[in-house]
């Protein structure tokens, strides 16, 4: 097992670093219990693809990046125990291998599974849940370091009591997943007016298996991505995936996206030339979750909020004007996705489908200035926060969006009453 003494701990967008005593990267769970027991304050991190502070402490922080293994596949049954630092790419490739598949997946690859569950992060489709809906049960190693096991189908109020939980409960140690045989996407996308999307929006979202748009403000365009679920084989070209999705989605925006950052007047141009040069439709074939991941976008600083879908056209015409109007020269993609709703106590789709619209920026100084701008827009339109995002800590607005916040408290005190595994993120929610 490896440890550090004193690491200087950074996530994915360098926003948050701290110094912790002892950081380990375990390899096997009598590590992971051995290091519960031993320590007063402990909290497990994945890939630091968080935004937020959630994992910071300065005793020990556990990593499982060395915790990674697929530990059995039931291809009748199509599930997959997997220990709960594998990342979600990792996975992806070996179901593939064994001709399964996530049945929905975010647009980012890089997490590792337990984080990405006890966040909430979630992908697209109005008809699939977030992330943690997948799964079947996990084993979550407690303060004393005794191991339980929540089941959904035989624990179903803990399981959604504990599934998402901020690793305010535990250290998650092995998770089973309800995958699917794989499948195939069938990729319409192509730029539409953003104001004749709007007004039809509930026809988008329920007539795809998947939708989802994109935006750079303040162009009049969006890309709207349509997918479709099919068996039919696969017709992308290499060339396409290579000079689209290596050459252009990654070299040139990330030098378009960092001139904008030194040249912040030119970001409304670059925008409209980002959007003109998708002006043409792409359809294609492919693997699932070669389509559901994006190529990963440069650093950047990052929120977004769950909205009542039922509100989607209102919401959505408020969001376009106050990215429009406002002078924030964003130059970033804005993602704007749908979640169907779930049980989880603290997901953000609690009992309503979602609508989700982030807030991208590169992190430069305006960032201070935008955030509480959207927060308050957020607030107003009765917005959940993504746990893994920015935000601010509301602990009052957070009771009245979340009903079960109070109920889920006291199952954390219930399994850490001596709150091991609290630290100031957990505590400001809480209390």
């Amino acid at each position: 097992m490896k440890i550090l003494k004193n690491h200087l701990f950074k996530n994915w967008a360098s926003n948050v670093r701290f110094t912790v005593s002892n950081f380990y990267q375990p390899e096997h769970e009598a590590d992971i219990i051995e290091i519960v027991r031993k320590h007063e304050k402990v909290r497990m991190v994945g890939s630091g693809h968080s935004w937020s502070d959630v994992c910071c402490i300065n005793d020990a922080l556990i990593n499982l990046d060395k915790y990674n293994k697929i530990l059995h596949i039931d291809k009748s049954a199509k599930t997959v125990t997997v220990q709960a630092g594998i990342k979600l790419w990792q996975l992806n490739e070996q179901l593939d291998d064994a001709g399964l598949a996530l049945v929905n997946l975010g647009s980012i690859d890089r997490q590792s599974l337990a984080g990405a569950i006890s966040t909430g992060t979630h992908g697209t489709g109005i008809n699939f849940s977030i992330l943690a809906a997948q799964i079947v049960s996990f084993d979550l190693i407690k303060a004393d370091g005794e191991k339980i096991s929540i089941s959904k189908n035989k624990d179903e109020n803990l399981f959604d009591a504990c599934v998402v939980n901020l690793g305010a409960l535990g250290i998650v140690s092995e998770i089973t997943l309800q995958a699917t045989e794989a499948f195939n996407l069938h990729d319409r996308t192509e730029t539409i007016d953003f104001d004749e999307v709007i007004e039809n929006i509930d026809a988008y979202i329920d007539n795809n298996d998947h939708f989802k748009m994109w935006w750079l403000p303040p162009t009049k365009k969006v890309v709207v991505y349509r997918y479709k679920r099919t068996h039919e084989p696969c017709n992308d070209s290499p060339i396409r995936q290579f000079v689209r999705d290596k050459l252009l989605s990654v070299y040139v925006y990330r030098s378009l996206v960092f001139i904008g950052k030194i040249l912040p007047a030119l970001s409304k141009a670059i925008n409209e030339l980002l959007i003109w040069d998708l002006r043409k439709p792409l359809n294609r074939i492919e693997k699932s979750y070669k389509v559901f991941i994006v190529p990963e976008p440069p650093l950047h600083r990052e929120t977004e909020w769950a909205f009542d879908r039922k509100n989607a056209k209102e919401i959505l015409k408020a969001y376009k004007q106050l990215l429009t109007e406002n002078d924030f020269r964003l130059n970033f993609i804005q993602e704007i996705r749908f979640t169907k709703a779930d049980n989880f106590w603290l997901s953000a789709s609690y009992q309503r489908s979602s609508i989700w619209l982030g807030l991208y920026a590169y992190n430069h100084e305006k960032w201070n200035d935008i955030l509480p701008q959207f927060e308050v827009f957020a607030q107003k339109h009765g917005g959940r926060p993504h746990w893994g995002k920015e935000f601010s800590l509301d602990k009052n607005y957070l009771r009245q969006q979340h009903p079960k916040i109070d109920d889920f408290a006291q199952v954390k005190n219930e399994l850490d009453p001596n709150r091991k595994f609290e630290n100031h993120f957990i505590e400001k929610i809480f209390g």
